[in-house]
Protein backbone atom coordinates (compact mmCIF):
# COMPACT_ATOMS: atom_id res chain seq x y z
CA UNK A 1 0.00 0.00 0.00
CA UNK A 2 1.37 3.40 -1.00
CA UNK A 3 1.47 6.20 1.50
CA UNK A 4 -0.67 9.28 0.66
CA UNK A 5 2.42 11.47 0.91
CA UNK A 6 4.19 9.57 -1.86
CA UNK A 7 1.04 9.84 -4.00
CA UNK A 8 1.15 13.63 -3.69
CA UNK A 9 4.70 13.75 -4.98
CA UNK A 10 4.26 11.17 -7.73
CA UNK A 11 0.93 12.53 -8.98
CA UNK A 12 1.24 16.27 -8.33
CA UNK A 13 4.90 17.03 -7.65
CA UNK A 14 4.28 18.34 -4.12
CA UNK A 15 5.64 16.75 -0.95
CA UNK A 16 4.86 18.11 2.51
CA UNK A 17 8.13 17.99 4.44
CA UNK A 18 7.05 19.33 7.84
CA UNK A 19 4.10 20.91 9.60
CA UNK A 20 4.90 22.77 12.81
CA UNK A 21 2.48 24.56 15.10
CA UNK A 22 3.63 27.90 16.47
CA UNK A 23 2.89 29.20 19.96
CA UNK A 24 0.21 31.52 18.57
CA UNK A 25 -1.61 28.56 16.98
CA UNK A 26 -0.52 29.31 13.42
CA UNK A 27 1.21 26.67 11.34
CA UNK A 28 4.42 26.58 9.36
CA UNK A 29 4.24 24.19 6.42
CA UNK A 30 7.36 23.27 4.50
CA UNK A 31 6.80 21.70 1.10
CA UNK A 32 9.07 20.43 -1.65
CA UNK A 33 8.03 20.69 -5.28
CA UNK A 34 9.66 18.97 -8.24
CA UNK A 35 10.75 20.63 -11.49
CA UNK A 36 7.76 19.30 -13.41
CA UNK A 37 5.40 20.98 -10.94
CA UNK A 38 7.37 24.23 -11.16
CA UNK A 39 7.13 24.21 -14.96
CA UNK A 40 3.38 23.56 -14.80
CA UNK A 41 2.87 26.25 -12.14
CA UNK A 42 4.83 28.88 -14.09
CA UNK A 43 2.84 28.06 -17.24
CA UNK A 44 -0.59 27.98 -15.55
CA UNK A 45 -0.03 31.28 -13.74
CA UNK A 46 1.59 33.08 -16.67
CA UNK A 47 4.82 33.72 -14.80
CA UNK A 48 8.12 34.41 -16.59
CA UNK A 49 9.95 32.14 -14.10
CA UNK A 50 9.49 30.30 -10.82
CA UNK A 51 8.49 32.72 -8.05
CA UNK A 52 8.75 31.28 -4.53
CA UNK A 53 6.78 34.14 -2.93
CA UNK A 54 3.95 33.84 -5.47
CA UNK A 55 3.83 30.08 -4.93
CA UNK A 56 3.71 30.52 -1.14
CA UNK A 57 0.77 32.93 -1.37
CA UNK A 58 -1.05 30.59 -3.78
CA UNK A 59 -0.33 27.52 -1.65
CA UNK A 60 -1.60 29.13 1.57
CA UNK A 61 -4.76 30.40 -0.15
CA UNK A 62 -5.40 27.03 -1.79
CA UNK A 63 -4.81 25.16 1.47
CA UNK A 64 -7.00 27.65 3.36
CA UNK A 65 -9.80 27.26 0.81
CA UNK A 66 -9.56 23.49 1.16
CA UNK A 67 -9.84 23.51 4.95
CA UNK A 68 -12.14 26.54 5.14
CA UNK A 69 -9.68 28.97 6.72
CA UNK A 70 -8.55 32.37 5.47
CA UNK A 71 -4.72 32.42 5.79
CA UNK A 72 -4.77 36.25 6.04
CA UNK A 73 -6.80 36.29 9.25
Amino acid sequence: MRQPQSDLMSRFGIEVQTINENEDGSLDVKVDVNERFKEWFVYMHGLPQWDEDYFEQWFLKTLGDYVGVNPNE
